[in-house]
């Protein structure tokens, strides 16, 4: 079929309506001019909801009304009567449009919401942007730091365990191939052995304590924190103060874990960016949740990561708030310039992790 013919049919079908609705108009109209009753308004909202059903535009309900107006102001005689039947009937019209005027609303409403929907999904567009970008970054972090640790760790065996271990080779070689061994010189080699091995152990623990402390499985957090902290003051001079619950041992090793590398990783960045004298670390019960906050004196810095340049300075809160959302627990940091840092976490005992902490 055509589409001048398909055209065709449906103005004939248009007109169709058009002529039907045009007569209920005109009977209701003329019932309403004559008694003026408010109940057949109810006429008039009805044939509006008609017209609209019927897919009929405001300019085919006005000219629906302008020739019913027509006929009903022939038999008016006088101009009061016909000044009462315009009055009526542009009561009976603009009830007629009500149904037009709450469809019209009630499209500009929707209209509004999509609006708000749209504006919604694009800050949640921008949002995920932002989270894409901060995870691609963090991972690239995690990567290179993965890698500045095994070429720390490998300089430091080699350096100080290699040299460490060499001293001891000579040290036995020489007494090996000496026939009598003078006994003062014999004392000061072997002293000498033995501190080299003190240091040598001290350093492999150190080693361990970074990577996984032991003492954390087999005595728990608190005493894997207050060795490690005990450490850290003596390594660097920092006035560290330590409470912490009895009541954060009920949480489970992965949770322990987060709270440990937490730590681990904020008081790295006290000692590192701070410039901090002294620094606090309290593990306390809140109702159903462990919290623990690290609080320096240091200079302290801006926490906002919306901008790009200090997002990228930021990637270790990043990494450590990943670790914490890992086990349903909250992580905030408060800090200004000049004002010190504080970083606290909330890890509820219930909480169910979705992937083991590492």
């Amino acid at each position: 079929m055509h589409w001048s013919s398909l055209c065709v049919i449906m103005g004939r079908a248009m007109n169709s309506r058009v002529a039907s609705l045009s007569q209920q108009y005109t009977s209701a109209l003329q019932d309403y001019l004559d008694s003026q009753q408010e109940i057949l308004l109810q006429q008039a909202y009805d044939l509006g909801r008609i017209a609209i059903a019927g897919r009929l535009g405001l300019l085919d309900i006005a000219q629906i009304h302008q020739r019913a107006l027509l006929e009903c102001l022939l038999p008016a005689c006088s101009m009061e009567e016909k000044q009462r039947v315009l009055q009526a009937s542009e009561t009976f019209f603009l009830e007629a449009l009500s149904p037009f005027e709450a469809t019209h609303r009630g499209f500009r409403d929707a209209n509004l919401r999509l609006q708000q929907l749209n504006e919604t999904l694009e800050c949640r567009g921008a949002e995920l942007t932002a989270i894409n970008y901060d995870l691609h970054e963090l991972s690239n972090r995690i990567l290179h730091v993965q890698e500045d640790e095994r070429k720390r760790l490998s300089r430091e065996l080699h350096d100080q365990v290699g040299q460490a271990l060499t001293v001891l080779k000579w040290n036995l070689g020489l007494l090996l191939r000496s026939g009598e061994v003078d006994a003062t010189l014999l004392k000061q080699k072997l002293a000498d052995s033995q501190t080299l091995l003190e240091e040598t152990m001290d350093l492999v623990h150190r080693f361990a304590i970074e990577l996984r402390p032991a003492m954390l499985d087999e005595l728990g957090l608190l005493p894997a924190l207050r060795s490690y902290l005990k450490a850290l003051a003596q390594r660097t001079l920092l006035q560290v103060r330590f409470h912490g619950s009895a009541a954060a041992e009920q949480l489970r090793s992965e949770q322990k874990i987060v709270l440990f590398r937490v730590a681990q990783e904020s008081l790295t960045n006290v000692v590192k960016h701070a410039q901090a004298s002294q620094v606090k670390v309290a593990l306390h019960t809140l109702k159903h949740v462990v919290q623990m906050q690290i609080r320096d004196n240091g200079q302290g810095f801006s926490v906002d990561t919306k901008v790009p340049g200090r997002r990228r300075k930021h990637l270790g809160l990043l990494g450590m708030q990943e670790r914490v959302r890992l086990v349903n627990g909250q992580f905030a940091v408060t800090s200004a310039p000049g004002q010190g840092t504080t970083v606290c976490v909330e890890i509820p005992f219930r909480s169910r992790p979705e992937v083991q902490a590492r």
